[in-house]
């Protein structure tokens, strides 16, 4: 696992596609890939999709180590622990990702509707 100087370790996930979480669960390790994300470079905002499970990314990363990674940043894995958005991280998170996705109105809903998740360097 790896941390960046100034603090910033999730900054080169950022502009990137889609991440790679592997997730320790006390069910054992689960493995899934995210979009849309926003990262200020010291927390990972990942949003999930509203519906009926809307809620099963909150139970699988909150309070369990993640290891992050993408393809677009090689052999880069990041640890995190999942932790529940502030209401000033929940405004952030969402603004930047309806900014970054501008182009596309499905993941700008998912910005606005969807469950979100902090990752915080673990």
């Amino acid at each position: 696992m790896t941390d960046r100087p100034g603090g910033t370790p999730f900054a080169p996930f950022d502009g990137v596609l889609m991440l790679r979480l592997d997730t320790e669960t006390p069910v054992g390790e689960q493995t899934c890939y995210v979009t849309p994300f926003v990262t200020d470079g010291r927390r990972l905002f990942v949003f999930d999709e509203p519906g009926d499970r809307s809620d099963a990314l909150e139970e699988m990363l909150v309070g369990n180590r993640t290891a992050i990674s993408s393809t677009a940043t090689g052999a880069l894995r990041v640890g995190a622990i999942g932790d529940l958005p502030t209401p000033a991280e929940q405004a952030w998170a969402r603004d930047a990702c309806s900014a970054r996705f501008s182009c596309d109105q499905a993941l700008q809903d998912l910005a606005q509707l969807g469950g979100l998740v902090t990752l915080r360097p673990a």
